[in-house]
């Protein structure tokens, strides 16, 4: 059956709203980084009861128990697995299915256009080379001498074969010049596999990140609903003004509308993530996985050790210089003249013989000696050598960036985990606990909770934000899996003649 996306929506929101104040949920202990599951309980509206054995007047007892919460309300911890809602009524959701990275992955690495793109560079590399160091071409042709005397077709009837021979090793160099641009294709392939995993994996990141923010949002949407209809008892029992319940029903408004917003976001994740993987058709499913961060640390200097050893980007730059090395070599070699041979042969009329003749020549590099080409090819060295420079630089910039967000985020997730959210959820207990002792207002037991969920949300995408870092550096700051991928070298004068050289 195929579900639409508000009707499917709505109904995940009921099903997770109703379990806002059910006490049937499981809890991962503080510290760990396990999953935790969602039990999907009664969908019924989260309602305020009073306990009439414990009512007291409101003139003699401020703090009367509002709603009879006896047990205390288990608030999830870190981990969610929630399925995905679908992103179009076209789509159906199956909660039987889940895909983890590893799957996205493979399946990026069979169809994302670009890794087709950036092989066939490889293989146009590979022609390319193999046309550059084939002997030119024998020409044959007819050949006849004096033709019209006394009305015969010439006195020399025959043919001729001509042949240039290449010297100064031209064809050698040619074809090294050109193989090493092969090693610069394979060499921006492997890039590319690196930019289309990376952008994988952050996409599949925030993707489950906006999966488990939409379930924190639909815990902080209960909440502004157990809110609103405390502010509404309290109204009966005069414990707050009109000015009170229209600010919770305020609050109630922006809850939904953040609700409805990481909804969306959910949508626009899936939607970018299957467009990186190259399969758009891929049906909305659960993503199975952490955001926990790992366990190792990298530091500054082996992260810049890394970067500058391994990265694909500065090992093409290097092999650019080596093949405007090879470039060089070649056109100095291109004033040595080739010897153009020429063999006749055929049939003399006027004395009735068999002859043949030979003609050899040179072309002399008296104007032409390739000078302006061979000072281009230097020029062309000399950019490829600073451009190694360059790029070590500009990759150094980049990664101090991103090893600053890396940092950052692994402090605040540390944080978060160790003392800010452990913390919140003591102080939600003790209110709690509080409250059924009649020590405590219910508004405080709801404001410790809702700020136990915020505190969630923002660990969430502190752990995005490391994710994101931590694949940067890992992935050497590759990242554009759908750009079009660079050419090995850049066309130019050198290259533009009818045989590559």
């Amino acid at each position: 059956m195929k579900i639409g996306f508000p009707v499917t929506v709505g109904l995940l929101t009921a099903l997770i709203s109703g379990c806002a104040s059910s006490p049937d949920r499981q809890i991962t202990e503080l510290g760990e980084s396990k999953p935790v599951s969602i039990a999907l309980c009664d969908p019924s509206p989260v309602k305020v009861k009073r306990d009439d054995s414990s009512q007291l007047p409101a003139s003699t007892d401020p703090e009367t128990k509002l709603v009879a919460h006896e047990q205390a309300e288990e608030l999830p911890f870190a981990e969610y697995d929630i399925p995905l809602v679908p992103v179009s009524g076209a789509l159906e959701a199956h909660p039987q299915t889940f895909y983890s990275l590893s799957d996205l992955e493979s399946l990026a690495q069979a169809n994302n256009p670009t890794l087709i793109q950036s092989a066939a560079q490889v293989e146009a590399s590979r022609g390319a080379a193999y046309q550059a160091g084939l002997y030119p071409n024998p020409v044959v042709g007819y050949a006849s001498d004096q033709i019209g005397i006394d009305g015969t077709a010439g006195e020399l009837q025959g043919a001729f074969v001509s042949q240039e021979f290449v010297t100064g090793g031209k064809l050698k160099l040619s074809r090294a010049k050109w193989t090493q641009q092969i090693c610069i294709a394979e060499t921006n392939l492997s890039a590319q596999y690196t930019r289309v995993l990376n952008d994988v994996r952050i996409h599949f990141y925030r993707t489950l990140a906006a999966q488990q923010m939409l379930s924190v949002h639909h815990q902080l949407l209960a909440n502004a609903r157990d809110n609103l209809q405390t502010h509404k008892e309290m109204l009966n029992l005069g414990q707050t003004n009109q000015a009170g319940l229209l600010q919770a029903e305020v609050d109630l408004h922006r809850a939904r509308l953040k609700q409805m917003a990481a909804e969306n976001n959910l949508e626009q994740e899936w939607r970018d993530l299957v467009a990186m993987v190259g399969t758009p058709e891929l049906q909305c499913t659960i993503l199975k996985g952490s955001l926990e961060p790992a366990t190792e640390v990298y530091d500054w200097s082996s992260a810049m050790h890394q970067l500058l050893e391994n990265s694909p980007e500065i090992v093409a730059a290097w092999e650019r210089v080596q093949h405007d090395e090879i470039t060089v070599e070649r056109e100095r070699v291109q004033p040595i003249p080739n010897i153009l041979v020429n063999v006749d042969f055929g049939h003399n009329f006027e004395t009735n013989n068999n002859v043949a003749g030979v003609t050899a020549g040179l072309p002399l590099p008296v104007f032409d000696r390739n000078q302006g080409t061979v000072d281009q090819a230097l020029a062309d060295l000399n950019q490829s050598r600073a451009n190694v420079k360059r790029l070590e630089l500009s990759l150094m910039s980049k990664l101090s960036d991103k090893y600053r967000d890396y940092r950052t985020a692994r402090q605040h997730v540390e944080t978060y985990r160790s003392e800010m959210l452990p913390k919140a959820k003591e102080a939600y207990d003790l209110l709690h606990e509080s409250y059924k002792r009649r020590r405590a207002p219910w508004p405080e037991v709801l404001m410790a909770q809702k700020i136990y969920y915020d505190l969630q949300a923002e660990y969430i995408m502190s752990q995005l934000q490391y994710h994101e870092s931590e694949i940067a550096i890992r992935g050497m700051l590759l990242t554009g899996g759908l750009e079009v991928p660079s050419a090995p070298m850049s066309g130019g004068h050198i290259d533009a003649v009818p045989k590559p050289r």
